[in-house]
């Protein structure tokens, strides 16, 4: 890692560790907790809240690659601004509760925030210059998009975190070998931050990452990415494909409770992860994303990168295929739980 130590990784990796064991000391202390009903994965009262660990401390290491000159400042002001809110969105939401307006409202805020600071709209294919006008509000509900699908999978233990240090380590290696090594030392950051949050987490969960944990990676990926892609656009397809298992699921499931009627925007047990956990067991399914996400989608990104005509379609391809498995679980992925 040129211009970063290594033993920046392990320091990372403890310190995210120590901040979560006291969130959870906290949370445990002033009533932050899930508790659980029908609509839950878990049998047992268990904190929520301890994404503020990793997410604090990975914004800490950006502002200190920003300072140092590791991360050029656009990207940094981007992450960390953008961070800051989702992060301090999740927290007050997992305290008190926020209203759905409120939480969509800053959701864009910080999607907006990130597109204008990282400056530039990644040309991945060729469009008419009337279509180009609007690519930058396409790019920013996708960014508030994923900070939402990201918490709607964040309903079983281990899950979203193991989702999120392999994808953060397959992510750093393709842009290492990209030649967009400071990106990749981004993302070997965030995943030696999520893993210590991790060793709390690691099934059964002592405590839970909650919104100020789960949609702050589903906007450090989606703003990480965009930057990515300003840089060398052959990584953008690539990026997305390695978060497949997550943005299948979870867009099949909310299409499917949308036409249904039903309100897709509370809590349900409805997702085909959470299906299969029923049946298989919180551990195995968590290994069982990091298993499709090195063997398979690892694998194919890498070749997507090799090859950028083909990255749009695989990018269809393997999502729609993980889609379909999604639909074909038991009782299907977008129905509700009795």
């Amino acid at each position: 890692m040129d211009g970063v130590p290594f033993i920046v990784l392990p320091i990372v990796f403890v310190v995210s560790c120590g901040l979560t064991w006291r969130i959870r000391s906290y949370c445990l202390a002033n009533g932050i907790v899930n508790i659980p009903n029908q609509r839950s994965s878990h049998t047992q009262i268990v904190a929520r809240g301890g994404g503020v660990g990793f997410s604090v401390t990975f914004l800490a290491a950006m502002v200190g690659l920003g300072l140092t000159g590791v991360v050029s400042w656009r990207p940094a002001i981007a992450l960390t601004g953008g961070g800051a809110i989702i992060g301090l969105t999740g927290w007050v939401d997992d305290r008190q509760g926020l209203t759905q307006l409120t939480r969509i409202v800053l959701h864009l805020s910080a999607a907006v925030w990130a597109v204008e600071w990282i400056g530039g709209v990644p040309q991945l294919f060729p469009v008419p210059p009337v279509v180009a006008l609007v690519i930058p509000v396409i790019l920013i509900i996708a960014v508030a998009w994923l900070v939402n699908l990201y918490n709607f999978m964040d309903g079983t233990d281990g899950i979203a975190g193991i989702e999120a240090v392999t994808v953060a380590l397959m992510s750093g290696a393709l842009c290492t070998m990209a030649g967009v090594a400071v990106a990749g030392r981004v993302y070997y950051l965030l995943a030696a931050a999520v893993a210590g949050f991790l060793v709390w987490n690691w099934p059964p969960a002592r405590i839970f990452m909650g919104d100020a944990g789960s949609g702050f990676l589903g906007f450090a990926f989606a703003a990480t990415a965009l930057w990515c892609a300003t840089d060398n656009k052959r990584l953008f397809w690539p990026c997305v494909i390695l978060l497949s298992v997550f943005i299948a699921d979870a867009t099949t499931t909310l299409l499917r409770r949308m036409a249904k009627g039903e309100r897709w925007y509370e809590p349900h047990r409805s997702h085909a992860y959470q299906k299969l956990a029923r049946r298989a067991g919180h551990l195995r399914i968590a290994l069982g994303v990091a298993a499709i996400n090195v063997l398979l989608l690892g694998p194919v990104a890498w070749f997507a990168w090799r090859h950028p005509r083909l990255g749009f379609p695989l990018t269809l391809a393997v999502n729609a295929a993980l889609a379909v498995f999604a639909l074909t679980v038991r009782d299907r992925a977008g129905e509700s739980s009795s």
